[in-house]
C-alpha cells in the first residue's frame, strides 16, 4: 500500500486505501470523516498517522511489495479503534474527572513519528 500520487486531495491516505479495493476513494473519504466525527477525532489523528507513516506512491520507480503498509494500516486502525470503544465504555477516565483519551491517541502519534524518524534515518 502506498500513499496515492494522483488520488489525492490532502495526502493521498484515503486513495492509496481505496486503490486496491473496489470502492471509490471519496467513499474512503467520507468514511474517514464520518468516523472522525464519530469517535471525536480518533480517525482525524489515524490519518495523521498513516499519512505520516505510508510511503508516497512514485510514478517513476515501481514499488514491489506493500503487504507491510497495508498491516501497519490495519494495525493503527484497530488501536484507535479500540481506544475510541475504551473510552466509550468509560475506561479512560480518571477519578479525579479528567480524561486520558485524547493523551493516549497523543502517544500513538508520537509513537508513529518516532517510527518514522527511525526508519528515515536508517
Amino acid at each position: 500500500m502506498f500513499r496515492s500520487f494522483t488520488d489525492r486531495l490532502f495526502g493521498g491516505v484515503c486513495g492509496g486505501i481505496a486503490a486496491p479495493l473496489p470502492i471509490s476513494s471519496w467513499a474512503v473519504r467520507i468514511l474517514f470523516v464520518a468516523l472522525a466525527i464519530a469517535t471525536f477525532g480518533a480517525f482525524a489523528v489515524l490519518y495523521l498517522m498513516l499519512w505520516l507513516l505510508i510511503p508516497q506512491e512514485s510514478l517513476v520507480i515501481r514499488r514491489e511489495g506493500g503487504a507491510l503498509w497495508s498491516f501497519v494500516t490495519l494495525l493503527l486502525f484497530v488501536l484507535v479503534t479500540a481506544a475510541w470503544i475504551v473510552r466509550i465504555n468509560g475506561f479512560t477516565q480518571l477519578p479525579q474527572g479528567g480524561d486520558l483519551y485524547y493523551p493516549l491517541l497523543g502517544v500513538l502519534l508520537s509513537l508513529v513519528f518516532f517510527v518514522k524518524q527511525i526508519r528515515r534515518s536508517a
